[in-house]
This record gives C-alpha cells, sequence and structure tokens, in this order.
C-alpha cells in the first residue's frame, strides 16, 4: 500500500487521515504530542520525505510550515493544500517549495460533521498546479472512488464561488449565532436549517473564519453587496 503523510492533526486533519487510509497507508507529524492519535506519527524529516504529503494546518501557519518543510522534501515530494482558500495558498507554495516539489491544490468542501452520513455526493476542489497529468488522475479517482464529487477548477474560480457559497454561509452563520437565535418547537423547516449552520459554524476556530474573509481577495466585495441589499431591504420597510 502506498504510503502518504499529513501534516497538522487537528479536527480536520485527524479527519482527512481516516479519507485516506480509504486507499493508503497514512502517518503524521503535528506540534503537540497525542495521546491515542489516529494513525503512526513520525518525525518530520522523515514525513516529509514520503511521496504525497498533505498539509491540513491553519492558512496563517501556512507561511511557516512551508518554510519548515521545504528544505527536508523529498526530490519529488508531492505538496497537497487543504485551504479554504486558494489562490493565496497557491502563491505560497509556489514561492517557497523547491523547484522539483509537485504541487496540487485542493479543497475538500467538507469536514467531520458535513461528512457524519458519508462521502457520497460531497465536493472536492482540485487543481493541479505542478505535477504530473498521470499523479493528477491517480488522486481524482481516488477520491471519486469514495463517492466524492471532483470539481477541477482553477484556484481563481474557486475563491470567487467561495466567497459567496462558503465565506457568505459562514459570515451570516457567525452573525445569527451572535445574535443568539435559539430552537423553539415552532421553528420552520427554513429556521431550522438556519439553526443548523449557526451549530456548525460555532465548531470552527474564529481564526478560521477570519482567514476565510480575510485572505479571498473576493471576499469583502461580497461582503459589500450583502450590506447593500440588507440597507435596501432595511429601506423598503422603513418606507
Amino acid at each position: 500500500m502506498d504510503k502518504v503523510g499529513v501534516i497538522g492533526l487537528g479536527r480536520f486533519g485527524a479527519f482527512w487521515t481516516s479519507v485516506l487510509s480509504h486507499g493508503y497507508e497514512v502517518f503524521a507529524w503535528t506540534r503537540t504530542a497525542q495521546e491515542h492519535p489516529p494513525c503512526a506519527i513520525l518525525p518530520l524529516e522523515e514525513l516529509c520525505r514520503l511521496p504525497v504529503v498533505f498539509l491540513c494546518v491553519s492558512m496563517r501557519a501556512l507561511p511557516e510550515t512551508l518554510e519548515r518543510i521545504a528544505p527536508l522534501l523529498g526530490p519529488d515530494t508531492l505538496v497537497v493544500d487543504t485551504c479554504s482558500v486558494k489562490m493565496e495558498p497557491v502563491r505560497w507554495m509556489k514561492e517557497k517549495l523547491p523547484g522539483g516539489a509537485g504541487i496540487l491544490a485542493t479543497h475538500p468542501m467538507f469536514g467531520p460533521e458535513s461528512a457524519k452520513e458519508g462521502l457520497a455526493g460531497l465536493p472536492l476542489m482540485m487543481h493541479p498546479v505542478r505535477m504530473g497529468a498521470e499523479a493528477y488522475e491517480n488522486w481524482a479517482r481516488f477520491f471519486r472512488s469514495l463517492g466524492i464529487m471532483v470539481v477541477e477548477i482553477t484556484p481563481e474560480e474557486h475563491d470567487r464561488q467561495a466567497a459567496m457559497s462558503q465565506a457568505l454561509t459562514h459570515m451570516i452563520g457567525r452573525t445569527l449565532s451572535r445574535m443568539g437565535i435559539e430552537e423553539t418547537p415552532i421553528g420552520t423547516l427554513w429556521y431550522r436549517k438556519l439553526l443548523a449552520i449557526c451549530r456548525q459554524v460555532e465548531k470552527d476556530s474564529p481564526e478560521l473564519f477570519l482567514d476565510m474573509q480575510n485572505l479571498n481577495p473576493y471576499a469583502a466585495t461580497m461582503r459589500d453587496s450583502f450590506e447593500k441589499s440588507w440597507r435596501s431591504v432595511r429601506e423598503e420597510l422603513d418606507r
């Protein structure tokens, strides 16, 4: 069985090891010792020599992580990021990783909560930044074999779409959570869906929310558009 490495065993990283374990022998490295890690732990130097290394660290930790692993990578190691924003992380990887390292940009549009009922139909963005066509197709085939819907788009198109589909959702969920909406026996189906968004967003770190909003170049435009539309609705009500 082929070996792959995972850097970062936070909530998402631990989940991602379980996904990869369907077809690969998974090893990991993490900053903090874990009593019951989800897979075997390797020293960073050894893990970076594996054929494929997945980065499951926070976006704000990615530049430092790339600088740390760059001199340790094997001559043909493929580095795969899993960030919620794509343009900036891809720029960092191209800038900081050695020329011989392959680069694959991915964004699993799901996590441990949304995948509780299985992986079938859940979307995964992929883009081959710097790698061979055969290796790229092998990974696309693996994810599809799990029932995952592989979406092949550029980092720029990803960020443009994600500003609405993800950053907007998280912004609304965090706002409603701060507003304090609660369950009610007369809640409609759509109200319960809003509550579900709030509960999901509450499980994510504040750092993820800030990075998703500040590192996506299209998110500010989304927020401006939302605020303008909300003011328009308020004006209609006031009239």
